[in-house]
């Protein structure tokens, strides 16, 4: 049918016509399709009846448990997961819990076993505790609309297999924090310019138990964020300054992915993306071409920052 598969993303595909340009993405079995224009839509729905049978579901609305809310007069869209956030809480028994304000406590250091003995009584506590699940539905919020979580559940994510009950109750506060914001959407679009700006960050040695450091980044796209993550390092830093300058090598990669993805779009970045980073020693270190004696010691492929 002409469509091209995007090299950045294989589930979207692209044509670009005298008619138009048509736009597909696919997620197992569904399709969303954008054009340029009405007619460009309809006749890719033709030419798909030809080979399969089809459902047409119409404007959409609601897909994989995230709400999408289109505002035609600012230009925008909104992702939000309302329905999902109540279900978990219905399904863990927190309609009656009181909402909090942050989704973890600051001060909070877990570890991956308590000094307290465990007895075969909290053993058997424990299993019946449906930790696992819980965070299986947290990391569906977290990576879709939520990145105001994602940190707290990268935390909890480590304690799969040695969980206990100061981990089910740092769960349980995230809850407690989304109950309290279930109705917060993430908007997209607006009047803004399409330009690319992205933010990093990182603490320094945070889990007690590896003494890694944990960075994440964000990058928007104009208004609202459009890519997140937070992770654990996978090497021991032995500074401040190069744990960031690890967080920016990371940030500086999916930066160059959007950029091929905008490009494979349409939409070229007129110029270098602005890379927003907190420390100044790292910040030199990205400036400056040869490698300095200080981060002799960092691995060559975080210098492609």
């Amino acid at each position: 049918m002409g469509l091209t598969c995007l090299k950045s993303e294989h589930c979207i595909y692209y044509r670009q016509t005298d008619a138009g340009i048509l736009l597909i993405a696919v997620h197992v079995d569904d399709f969303f399709t954008v054009g340029s224009s009405k007619s460009v839509i309809t006749n890719f729905k033709t030419q798909v009846k030809t080979k399969w049978q089809i459902s047409e579901i119409g404007d959409a609305h609601f897909c994989l448990g995230i709400a999408i809310a289109c505002n035609h007069v600012a230009h925008t869209i909104s992702l939000l997961q309302t329905a999902l956030i109540n279900h978990v809480i219905a399904q863990f028994g927190l309609k009656d819990a009181v909402p909090v304000s942050v989704p973890m406590d600051p001060g909070l250091h877990l570890l991956h076993h308590d000094h307290s003995p465990c007895t075969d009584a909290d053993h058997e506590l424990m299993s019946r505790i449906p930790y696992r699940s819980l965070i299986g539905s947290l990391m569906y919020l977290a990576i879709s609309t939520r990145p105001d979580i994602a940190y707290a559940v990268q935390q909890l994510c480590k304690f799969l297999d040695s969980y206990r009950h100061t981990h089910w109750e740092a769960a349980k506060c995230i809850v407690r924090y989304l109950k309290g914001t279930r109705d917060i959407q993430l908007v997209l679009g607006g009047d803004h310019m399409a330009c690319l700006l992205a933010y990093t960050d990182s603490d320094l040695a945070s889990c007690p138990d590896t003494q890694r450091s944990v960075s994440g980044y964000c990058c928007t796209l104009g208004s609202g964020i459009v890519t997140w993550s937070t992770r654990q390092q996978k090497t021991v830093s032995l500074s401040m300054c190069k744990a960031e300058y690890i967080a920016a090598s990371k940030a500086g990669k999916e930066i160059k992915w959007l950029c091929t993805l905008l490009l494979e779009l349409g939409f070229i970045q007129a110029s270098a993306s602005p890379l927003m980073c907190d420390n100044n020693g790292a910040i030199i270190f990205t400036e400056d071409s040869s490698f300095h004696a200080r981060v002799k010691h960092i691995d060559m492929a975080h210098h492609s920052i």
